[in-house]
């Protein structure tokens, strides 16, 4: 996790920035997606001397600045406790938005995976069902394991909150798509047959992008693309 710290109009000593460091970095333990931290310590000349310090926090995750927080103080190093016991708030408040997205969303794949399709034409074989794009949450690994257990999945789709990858989870093991076996649409349904795969990941020739194929209860043949 990045952290830059910053001083205006501040002399901006070991000490201070050690203590900023520390304290804003134990955020991360509040949620694991956090990838990038902006410290801006700011001595401001007003008349209100309580207000002279302000210390002000930026915070990416998934690429997005998602959460600010500013707080002011007679003293610098009050002014990173305020702002700390404020973002505390924030970031969980926004871990459990961000929980609750992530499970509508699994829900809502499930729905889909299970809607139903007409028996296979043992002529024809099996048919694609191609579903529509889905845009695909940023999370760690432990929490895309979680969201995998609770929905019941063999697989799960997620992007990877490090990276902002692509990922897909499969028995503890993580598919990125520098790993992922690059096919067409029709090479990677043959693929699934002739080796009777369950779901393959592979990384779509037509778009570059990685993808699930899965084969459904009626036995014909799912896939899934995200929306990057």
């Amino acid at each position: 996790m990045q952290v830059n710290i910053q001083g205006h109009g501040i002399e901006l000593t070991e000490p201070l920035r050690d203590y900023a460091f520390k304290k804003i970095s134990k955020l991360k333990e509040f949620y694991g997606n956090i990838q990038k931290m902006q410290v801006i310590l700011d001595s401001r000349s007003v008349d209100d001397q309580k207000r002279r310090h302000v210390c002000e926090v930026n915070i990416w995750a998934a690429g997005k600045n998602i959460i600010r927080a500013s707080e002011a103080a007679q003293d610098m190093y009050s002014a990173i406790d305020l702002v700390f016991e404020e973002l505390v708030s924030q970031v969980k408040k926004h871990k459990e938005k961000h929980i609750k997205e992530t499970r509508r969303e699994g829900e809502k794949i499930k729905k889909e995976m299970r809607t139903y399709v007409p028996t296979i034409d043992e002529a024809k074989g099996p048919k694609l069902v191609k579903l529509k794009r889905f845009n695909i949450s940023a999370m760690t690994k432990d929490e895309a394991k979680l969201e995998c257990d609770k929905l019941g999945h063999g697989f799960f789709m997620f992007r990877n909150a490090e990276s902002a990858e692509i990922n897909v989870l499969h028995d503890d093991h993580v598919i990125e798509p520098e790993s992922a076996e690059e096919f067409s649409e029709d090479l990677a349904i043959s693929k699934l047959m002739k080796d009777n795969m369950s779901f393959l990941a592979f990384k779509n020739q037509a778009t570059n992008e990685l993808n699930v194929l899965y084969k459904r209860k009626s036995g014909n043949l799912g896939l899934i693309e995200p929306t990057l």
